[in-house]
């Protein structure tokens, strides 16, 4: 069965899986074409369904289950849970989320408020794009007017920012963007009461009341309650007197609806827990027009058809016929964070640096020996950090292991091995463990 994928983009991919496929081999597939081998977890899957709103595909129910008509079935990769840019280590990842924020600025999905923002906004895009300004600043940047200046803002911040990296820029936007205030947010409106809407954030859930210019913030700590019935969804939280409110919203269809209870306890348990509970993970339910069979039988010289439920389904929780999981997130932001740099660790490859220190353009320069003071300075510090990184009794590879109970981490595994106490402390060692370091610096027995 072949699946048609959309980038941000709007570059096609095409991907092969089998006809009985769950949704989560289709995006593993659609991820190693764009070479996202650790940080699956961010992106999910969009489909249109019959009635033309847009719908998370879950990725641990079989495709053919939740998209009608015939293949090539068409999906949107696109961002599900939002972090800022440092805490991607990858660089097509980062890509992705990039041409994501992209079009939602482009759309006027994300509003930016300050015309500063937006000018320097436009310079990182037409900088990492190698592109123009003047076809950028007719875009629907704000909701106010342009002011009269707003294409010289933009050509003076892209004047500032020249011979920056494109992958530089795109890293500078997304840190510009995410601190919007509606950066992350999803949003589900109202049809019979226009204005009303609610918006699933990574800090909670944003309250948009009709005729109300104003909107009520509610953190996730802050909600008892979360339900949907059919078409109606009602939220009960706590509000500032930690007195019970309710906002009951309407939405088109009934997937709608269970798609905003979904997208809360999702983002929910991304953002704000340890680890995604049992009781999450768990959660399904039976799907009747699959566990039904039809069988044709032969009576009185008459074909019959009889339709017979299977009864074990009912009685048996266990089985997985007709089983449809209500959520498919599977980590925490936490988590797919640490896997993530664990398994690029292991494998040896390299991991994005954050730019919060670096400038728009590089200007450090190789130079043999040099006599100004500055340098020496900076020679010196390499020297004393590469020897605080080095196995103080071999001085040959770098510091891996952390020692117990004294928990001084100062020697490589070999060392350690043979230690019976700590050569710092000269406590004795009962147990000892290896530590991850940064990626940047497991290299340095090769150095």
């Amino acid at each position: 069965m072949w699946c048609l994928v959309s980038q941000p983009n709007s570059v096609i991919l095409e991907v092969e899986v089998d006809p009985k496929a769950k949704g989560q081999e289709c995006l593993e597939k659609v991820c190693q074409c764009l070479g996202i081998s650790k940080e699956a977890d961010y992106f999910g899957l969009k489909f249109h369904s019959t009635k033309g709103e847009e719908l998370w595909l879950n990725l641990r129910n079989p495709i053919e289950r939740q998209v009608t008509g015939l293949p090539p079935h068409r999906f949107a990769i696109r961002v599900k849970f939002w972090v800022p840019p440092h805490l991607l280590l990858q660089d097509t990842t980062r890509h992705q989320f990039y041409l994501h924020a992209r079009l939602d600025l482009f759309e006027g999905r994300l509003k930016v408020t300050d015309w500063s923002l937006a000018a320097r906004l436009v310079a990182f895009v037409a900088q990492a794009e190698n592109t123009d300004i003047e076809p950028l600043t007719a875009l629907p940047w704000c909701e106010e007017p342009k002011p009269a200046d707003f294409h010289h803002r933009a050509a003076a911040q892209h004047h500032t920012i020249k011979g920056m990296k494109p992958s530089a820029a795109e890293y500078w936007l997304l840190k510009d963007v995410s601190s919007l205030e509606d950066f992350g947010q999803e949003l589900f409106q109202s049809k019979t009461a226009p204005g009303a809407a609610l918006g699933v954030g990574p800090h909670g859930v944003t309250l948009y009341y009709p005729g109300d210019t104003n909107k009520h913030s509610v953190p996730y700590t802050a909600i008892n309650s979360a339900s949907s019935r059919r078409r109606l969804f009602d939220l009960v939280y706590l509000n500032l007197e930690a007195d019970k409110k309710t906002f009951s919203v309407k939405l088109d269809t009934s997937q709608a609806a269970a798609g905003l209870y979904r997208a809360i306890t999702e983002k929910h348990a991304f953002y704000s827990c340890e680890t995604v509970c049992r009781a999450v993970t768990t959660q399904f339910i039976r799907d009747l027009k699959v566990i039904s069979n039809t069988y044709f039988c032969f009576k009185n010289n008459r074909e019959t058809r009889v339709v017979v439920g299977t009864i074990v389904s009912i009685f048996n929780e266990d089985t997985s016929l007709g089983k449809k999981y209500v959520f498919d997130i599977k980590r925490t932001c936490r988590e797919v964070y640490d896997n993530a740099r664990r398994a690029l660790y292991q494998t040896g490859n390299s991991v994005f640096q954050p730019l919060e220190d670096d400038g728009c353009v590089s200007t450090v320069t190789v130079c043999d020996g040099c006599s100004e003071e500055d340098c020496k300075q900076s020679k010196q510090r390499l020297s004393r950090f590469l020897e605080a990184m080095s196995c103080r009794i071999c001085m040959d590879r770098a510091i891996d292991t952390a020692l117990f109970p004294c928990a001084h981490i100062i020697t490589c595994g070999e060392c350690a091995a043979r230690c019976e106490r700590c050569p710092l402390c000269r406590a004795q060692i009962e147990q000892s463990s290896r530590i991850y370091l940064p990626v940047e610096l497991s290299h340095l027995d090769n150095s």
